[in-house]
């Protein structure tokens, strides 16, 4: 008989956490477990329906705070043999439940390292029950060695429980082709537009790196506005895009010559995996997961946080450096393809 999987997400719209379990429940094997997909809100679907092998269960209750009834009586009714969560408030709203109802399996994935989680004041509060959502489950999918320190050190949480699982990758069609713009440099972000993603810095030292290098900003977020006003206000317009939300991010990175990412934080940065996977190189801050992704030298640069002199030096480095672009690409397929990081998922509840 199949074991019944809930996967527990928020919706389907764009983000790392969504598409990561968008790309799980698609290639776990089916005849062993019969997959579900539950969403607080199904009403934005960035990513496409998952096939019809699996179930897609929407609560319709917009907010992980006011699912708890809804949650409760879904879980009562279907006995779900092992359930995934992602997400802070995700996780705490499973952790709780599970204190008046009984699930054989359940199984955490931060999203973010411990202290950049909670921002908003109830986001906090939160915050300070989840040593005790935690301890509700059995296991804690931790995307890098970064995220597994400040669990453990916020926390105070059992390491047995703590497993280091990285996010997959799809092997990708295309591929950076070499000799493309060699006097134009085409760089590119993908990723929210929000202030942890690190954008209004990225446009500061920008401005100082010479005409002929061009940007392109794909992603959609709350700060779009006061992005877009930057851009202006220091007469850029000619040389960065904003494409906004964007379907075929591959194909898109793979038509630059290089992808930034000047984040604060992350967790496990999906848009890095997705360039390296079409063979584009990436200078990145420090940030975590970015050491387990980039080889200096390979694939990219790792520039220590807060060095926009070493970051900008870093991207003229790589735009006049010959890179392998296939050896880029067989590396990161090889480490992160779907089918490794799913088997690591599989085996916690085999």
């Amino acid at each position: 008989m199949k074991k019944k999987i809930f996967f527990i997400i928020s919706s389907l719209n764009a983000g790392g956490a969504e598409k990561v379990f968008w790309l799980l429940s698609q290639h776990f094997d089916k005849d062993l477990y019969q997959i579900s997909i539950i969403l607080l809100n199904g009403k934005k679907m960035f990513f496409s329906s998952p096939l019809n092998t699996i179930n897609i269960i929407n609560l319709n209750t917009q907010r992980a705070s006011l699912s708890f009834f809804k949650l409760f009586r879904l879980l009562r009714a279907e006995r779900p043999d092992a359930i995934y969560t992602t997400g802070g408030q995700i996780n705490a709203l499973v952790g709780f439940t599970s204190f008046f109802i009984h699930t054989s399996k359940l199984i955490a994935r931060p999203a973010n390292v411990a202290d950049a989680v909670f921002e908003s004041i109830k986001s906090k509060l939160i915050g300070s029950f989840m040593t005790i959502f935690y301890r509700r489950f059995d296991s804690i999918i931790c995307q890098s060695e970064e995220i597994k320190t400040s669990l453990l050190e916020k926390y105070k949480l059992s390491p047995r429980k703590m497993i280091v699982i990285p996010n997959p990758v799809l092997p990708a069609e295309v591929i950076r082709k070499p000799g493309i713009n060699k006097t134009q440099k085409q760089l590119i972000i993908v990723g929210r537009l929000a202030k942890q993603k690190g954008h209004e810095r990225l446009l500061d030292l920008f401005k100082y790196l010479p005409e002929n290098y061009s940007l392109t900003i794909a992603g959609d977020g709350v700060l779009r506005t006061t992005i877009t006003e930057k851009i202006k206000s220091m007469a850029l317009e000619d040389r960065v895009t904003l494409s906004g939300l964007v379907s075929g991010v591959t194909d898109l990175v793979a038509q630059h010559d290089l992808f930034v990412l000047p984040s604060y934080f992350e967790g496990f940065p999906n848009a890095v995996i997705e360039s390296l996977s079409v063979g584009t190189p990436v200078v990145a801050f420090k940030v975590g997961g970015i050491t387990a992704m980039i080889k200096n030298d390979f694939n990219g640069y790792i520039v220590e946080q807060g060095d926009l002199e070493g970051f900008k030096l870093a991207i003229i480095k790589a735009t006049h450096k010959s890179w392998n672009y296939n050896a880029i690409k067989e590396d990161i397929i090889q480490r992160f393809s779907i089918s490794t990081i799913v088997n690591q998922y599989q085996k916690l509840i085999a």
